[in-house]
């Protein structure tokens, strides 16, 4: 018996249940001995989507012309870690021991929400927080917050947090929660991350809007 044998999200699940048959210490025991046996380690990024011209156009979904500066990603205690996060019941969560991130997390949530956003708003000027705006004004900051990046027992990846829009006076234009779910297409961490993946494009497509909207208001204001 090997602990991958365990760990895919539908054998995560099969184990909550289990253990509610036959105890904590049982299930403590089953575990210690799989993890004895070694193990390779696989590691994971989101998924790519390079899109062609003519879809990078469809998908365009506002016309703000402004800076957008994204403050640096704060992730919930739980998920900063690389371990792949799947969520056993309403109160216990399971950090995966052999299926990895292969880069920290944050970096790779903000590269992909920075292409998304780039192509969501061609004529928006996307920027790490430090880095000189190129166009005009309006000038928007986005503060991040991820509380939920994980598989969960259902067979759903889930995504949640929040957002806060704010103009260079620091007032607030927007703020707002989010929760996303996206079904696996089939079991396995790699149908999870695909998944994970995908809703993190949602939000991206929430956010340009909420950033179109913004615009807007601050050069109304």
């Amino acid at each position: 018996m090997t602990i991958a044998a365990f760990e895919t999200p539908r054998r995560l699940a099969q184990r909550a249940r289990h253990a509610a048959l036959l105890g904590a210490g049982a299930l403590a025991l089953s575990l210690a001995g799989c993890a004895t046996q070694g193990t390779e380690d696989t590691r994971y990024t989101l998924p790519d989507d390079p899109l062609s011209d003519d879809r990078a156009a469809a998908e365009a979904v506002g016309d703000f012309d402004g800076s957008v500066w994204l403050s640096p990603l704060s992730l919930t205690s739980y998920l900063d870690d690389q371990g792949i996060v799947m969520q056993l019941d309403d109160i216990r969560i399971h950090q995966a021991r052999h299926h990895l991130w292969a880069e920290p997390l944050d970096s790779q949530l903000m590269r992909q929400l920075r292409e998304r956003l780039s192509t969501a708003l061609p004529e928006a000027d996307i920027l790490r927080r430090g880095q000189t705006a190129q166009a005009a004004s309006p000038a928007l900051h986005v503060d991040l917050r991820v509380e939920r990046f994980q598989g969960r027992d259902d067979g759903m990846a889930v995504v949640g947090g929040d957002w806060r829009i704010r103009d260079a006076q620091d007032r607030t234009l927007s703020r707002e929660s989010f929760a996303i779910e996206r079904p696996l297409d089939s079991d396995g961490y790699p149908a999870l991350v695909r998944a994970l993946g995908g809703a993190w494009d949602t939000l991206g497509e929430r956010l340009a809007e909420a950033l179109t909207e913004a615009g807007t208001r601050a050069t109304s204001d």
